[in-house]
């Protein structure tokens, strides 16, 4: 019965689409301590209810087809589909985190892919284990040509 009921989960978040997880990340306003401490960091602005970059650094990222990459097809046409959401995503990141753009949207582009492996990775690396670097992910060349080949 337990195992029926772990494949039905995977099967059904197989074929959910990316909004099932959207609501993992709750539009929540950041509080003035955060915000006052990450100078360099996107701004929140209460009246439009969005962040915005406050250095052009943060409007530079890869491309969209870094994103297919870099992570596959889930977080490319989440990219395409909702750019405005996945802006917002990136620059909410990296103000939460103190991070750069790429560190950023690799982070997103990795969520997006698979929330519940991400998650898994940033509560390991929590426990001290080594912070995986999904800015570079993928990205090998070899990896890339045998991507490419398959």
């Amino acid at each position: 019965m337990r195992l029926s009921a772990t494949i039905l989960l995977v099967i059904a978040s197989a074929f959910c689409p990316v909004e099932c997880f959207q609501t993992a990340l709750p539009a929540a306003k950041p509080s003035r301590a955060l915000l006052s401490t990450l100078s360099m960091a996107p701004k929140f602005d209460p009246k439009t209810q969005k962040w915005s970059p406050t250095s052009p650094e943060d409007e530079e990222g890869y491309p969209v087809f870094g994103t297919l990459l870099r992570q596959g097809p889930k977080p490319f046409f989440q990219r395409l589909s909702s750019g405005d959401d996945y802006e917002q995503a990136v620059y909410k990141y990296m103000a939460k985190d103190d991070c750069s753009r790429n560190e950023a949207q690799g982070n997103m582009d990795a969520y997006f892919e698979n929330p519940n492996d991400w998650q898994y990775q940033k509560l390991r690396e929590k426990d001290g284990a080594a912070k995986f670097d999904y800015a570079n992910a993928n990205m090998d060349p070899k990896q890339l040509v045998l991507t490419a080949i398959w």
